[in-house]
Parts: structure tokens; sequence; C-alpha cells
């Protein structure tokens, strides 16, 4: 390990304000002082060992410029913790639709009525009877079924309208096939909207008003037996 030269051990010492005493004569039996001049302003000596060569570039240098040898990466730049990150945003699900259908057969029909939540009344069906009778003729009492949706709770599978309307047709087309039905009258625009009439493989089928429209105001039966004639002229 080679030692501190004298002029630098004496400007740390006087950096750090220990003063240096040095005897004007030699003392007796003391190792020989060396006398040194001291200058204000001491250069870092370079490494006796290490040759420095004057065109050589320093080590900083070296570090910033790249080798031609080797490619140069680029790093991505690291996102602060507290800076704002933009929202995904998550594909939406389609709303979810609620409807109660009821479902009425006589006569070789399928009469289909939207509830809106309200139970169907017995004046209700007595009119649907009396429709099917005068499109028909004499026609057996008619059978009553319900459809509600969604048919289940569990909000991870679709309730959308496409979904209501292929579960509104697989239910109409097992009804259909067991009373051997072969029209579908839809009494009300709102249950129009829930029926897909291309699933009933091209069954005869008329849009009109509802019974609660025709019990609320009479005179609108002339324009339903008007809308019937189609299933009239088929019988």
């Amino acid at each position: 390990m080679q030692s501190m030269n004298e002029p630098r051990r004496l400007t740390y010492l006087q950096a750090m304000g220990i003063d240096s005493y040095v005897s004007r004569a030699q003392l007796p039996g003391a190792a020989a002082t060396r006398r040194l001049a001291v200058v204000q302003a001491v250069q870092a000596e370079s490494d006796p060992a290490v040759p420095v060569q004057p065109d050589a570039p320093g080590r900083e240098a070296l570090l910033r410029s790249p080798r031609a040898d080797v490619p140069v990466v680029e790093r991505p730049e690291r996102k602060s913790v507290n800076e704002a990150v933009a929202p995904v945003d998550k594909p939406q699900r389609p709303a979810m639709v609620r409807f109660n259908l009821a479902a009425v057969f006589a006569g070789g029909v399928a009469w289909l009525e939207s509830l809106e939540g309200r139970p169907l009344a017995t004046e209700q069906v007595k009119l649907i009877h009396a429709m099917a009778r005068a499109v028909h003729g004499e026609v057996a009492a008619p059978k009553v079924a319900q459809f509600d949706w969604p048919l289940h709770s569990n909000h991870q599978l679709n309730q959308d309208i496409g979904a209501a309307r292929a579960a509104v047709g697989a239910f109409l087309q097992r009804h259909v096939d067991e009373q051997h039905c072969r029209a579908v009258v839809i009494l009300g625009q709102q249950g129009a909207e829930f029926v897909d009439v291309g699933q009933l493989g091209g069954m005869a089928c008329v849009v009109t008003l509802s019974t609660a429209e025709m019990l609320q105001n009479p005179s609108c039966k002339r324009r339903v037996w008007s809308d019937l004639q189609a299933l009239v002229l088929r019988v």
C-alpha cells in the first residue's frame, strides 16, 4: 500500500481544521525531518502505476459513449407510482330487460299479451276466448301459460333483449307444437317487441290492440276484428 504524500496529507489536515506543527530544528533521537515547501494550490497527482494517455477519453466519456459493436437497447421509462394511470374502459354488458307475457291457446291460435307486471284478469281470458270463437267457431276452453323474464337471477349470463327473444321463441314453439296452433296473435305493441316471428317457422302472425285497451275502450274492437280478418280468411 502506497503511503500518502506529505502535501496531500497537509491539505487534508487543513480542510479538517487540524493544525500541523513541524520542528524548526532537528530533535535529538528523532527521525530526520523532511523539509517540504507547502504549495497552496495542489493539483491532484495521477497514479504513477497507471500511465495517462493524453488522447485517451476519460472514464465518464467512455461510459456515456456507446460502443460501435454493442447494440444500444432503450429501456422503457418507468412510470412513477403517483403518476395518474388512464382508466381502462371495461366492455359494458347489454342492458337487462324485464317483462311478463301471457300466452292463451284457443282455437288453434296462440294469443300473446304483455302483462307489464299485472296479473292476467278473468275478463281478458274471456275476451280472448270470444275472439277465438269468432275466428274459428266453437272452441274448447283456452289454456293459459305465462312467460317471465329473466328466467334466473344469475347476472353473469346474458339477459338482454336478444336472449329474451330467443327464450320466448323456444317457449312458444313448445306450446304451439303441443296445441297444434296455426297462427299467432300478438295483443299490443309491447308484446311484439319480445316476439321474433321468424323463429315460428313461417306461421301467420297478426299484431293488434291489447285486451286491456279493448276493455278500457270497447270501440277499439272494430279495429281488432278488422285485423283478424286475415285469420278468418285462412279458416
